[in-house]
């Protein structure tokens, strides 16, 4: 089995361990864990320190960047990738590949500048906003949505082959940017976000939003923090399959992903502990109705063909 995974924090956790990206006890994702894939990429999030401002929170996303490109350069059996071909190639020779992406553009700071500084360094996509409001937008505990500086920031990000990340937006943040892609003709996607008709959490995606980011030609990435999973008890499996379900069939099936937020999480359903433990969703989803051909699109096929499509 393959797996494409849309969105962990591992470069943050990474470089706060110091250690490899190999063989790494304080990570929920290295390589030695993802052995149990015949095929893996991972959406490599940076994310901004909340407690930094936005130029010091900028520095360290840079920091962030270069030492996941050196941990993962290091080691034989991954590589960094930024386009469809990278993916494919990684895939055909069993390398472990990760994608360069960014979390909270208030890194920018009013610079549109470094929107194609980011790209320069790799990176392919970035979430929008992350909690409150920013020189972007509103993120999901606000009303607020774009700002004018966050319009320019967008059609920026489009301009340079970035695709824009709407998990942590707001409502009104996500109707703003639907808008946009749409009249630009490009793709946005929630890389990170499950059910609201199951969970009623803000983090979490209406049925009218998937309908939207689906319509755009865009994915959403099931996340698995059990917050996000049920709101009165602890998560299981079972949740991550119910989400599934309501995904595939508010979104279609072709337009479901996983987002898993590794690393980013200090909470994960019952029987997962890190990434090797993902192998586990694909079995509940066997023993309870799906089809091989789901499993497949969930797991690999369904990222992929959003990659080819978009990642040229």
């Amino acid at each position: 089995m393959k797996l494409i995974d849309f969105h962990c924090d591992t470069p943050a956790a990474l470089f706060r361990s110091a250690g490899t990206l190999g063989v790494n006890p304080l990570l929920q994702v290295d390589l030695a864990k993802t052995a149990v894939f015949d095929g893996y990429c991972q959406a490599a999030a940076c994310f901004c320190p909340s407690a930094l401002d936005n130029e010091a929170g900028y520095q360290t996303v840079k920091r962030y960047l270069a030492y996941l490109k050196e941990a993962v350069t290091t080691e034989p059996e991954a590589v960094p990738v930024t386009d469809a071909i990278g993916v494919l190639a990684a895939m055909e020779n069993g390398k472990r590949a990760f994608l360069p992406a960014v979390e909270d553009l208030r890194i920018l700071d009013g610079d549109l500048s470094r929107v194609a500084e980011m790209r320069e360094m790799g990176v392919r996509i970035a979430t929008l906003v992350w909690r409150g409001s920013s020189c972007i937008g509103g993120a999901h505990n606000t009303e607020e949505g774009l700002t004018p500086f966050g319009r320019e920031a967008l059609l920026a990000l489009l301009e340079n082959g970035i695709l824009p990340d709407v998990s942590h937006a707001s409502r009104k943040t996500l109707q703003d940017t639907a808008e946009i892609c749409r009249t630009q003709g490009k793709p946005f996607l929630a890389t990170h976000s499950s059910a609201f008709a199951l969970c009623p959490h803000r983090r979490n995606l209406t049925d009218e939003e998937i309908r939207l980011i689906a319509s755009c030609g865009g994915v959403i990435g099931v996340n698995i923090y059990p917050p996000f999973l049920r709101a009165d008890a602890p998560a299981t499996l079972t949740d991550v399959l119910a989400h599934v379900r309501h995904l595939f069939h508010i979104a279609g099936a072709d337009a479901v992903v996983l987002g898993t937020d590794l690393d980013g999480v200090d909470l994960l359903p019952e029987g997962i502990r890190d990434v090797s433990d993902l192998i586990k969703i694909a079995d509940a989803m066997q023993g309870s109705g799906f089809t091989a051909n789901e499993i497949d699109r969930l797991f690999y096929q369904n990222g992929l063909q959003f990659i080819k499509n978009y990642l040229n």
